[in-house]
């Protein structure tokens, strides 16, 4: 899929949050939900242990990512992971979806801007690691912003 038609889809995808955010802030004129949306491109994800537990990050200009695994439930039967967004209008976003070029989504609520794997929606966390796992363009997307990811290769490796 080209950009353009991805960015189109993005902000398609965008609409009803943005309509939600301006009704919520009570914005009359929609100045947060027109800015454009962001594009990162030659990123790669970065991979570290810490605690035991299989650590990626990406990182662009005023945007992150991190995705924590536990894939083998290292303390215990719960899992320990956990998926933590800034992006570059909103620092600690309450809700996003991650959004693949093939129309998967994964939406998340987020507590400052990150969502642990164990009270994560299961299917949510599922869809969020299978369109890491397997995209190498994808979306993350908020009420009042949008940022497209072009990572130079998808996430690999076990993240159940």
């Amino acid at each position: 899929m080209e950009i353009s038609s991805f960015l189109a889809f993005i902000a398609s995808a965008l609409m009803p949050l943005a309509l939600q955010a301006q009704q919520e802030t009570g914005t009359k004129d929609g100045s947060a939900a027109d800015s454009a949306p962001v594009v990162i491109s030659d990123v790669t994800w970065s991979h570290s242990i810490q605690r035991g537990l299989p650590v990626h990050d990406l990182e662009g200009p005023g945007a992150t990512l991190q995705l924590v695994c536990d894939p083998d439930r290292v303390f215990g039967p719960q899992p320990n992971g956990s998926f933590a967004v800034t992006l570059p209008q909103e620092r600690a976003p309450a809700r996003i979806v991650v959004l693949a070029q093939t129309g998967e989504q994964a939406a998340f609520e987020l507590e400052d801007g990150r969502v642990a794997q164990a009270k994560a929606d299961p299917d949510a966390w599922s869809a969020l690691v299978t369109i890491l796992g397997s995209s190498t363009e994808f979306a993350v997307v908020s009420a009042h912003d949008a940022v497209t990811w072009n990572v130079d290769e998808a996430l690999a490796g076990p993240c159940d």
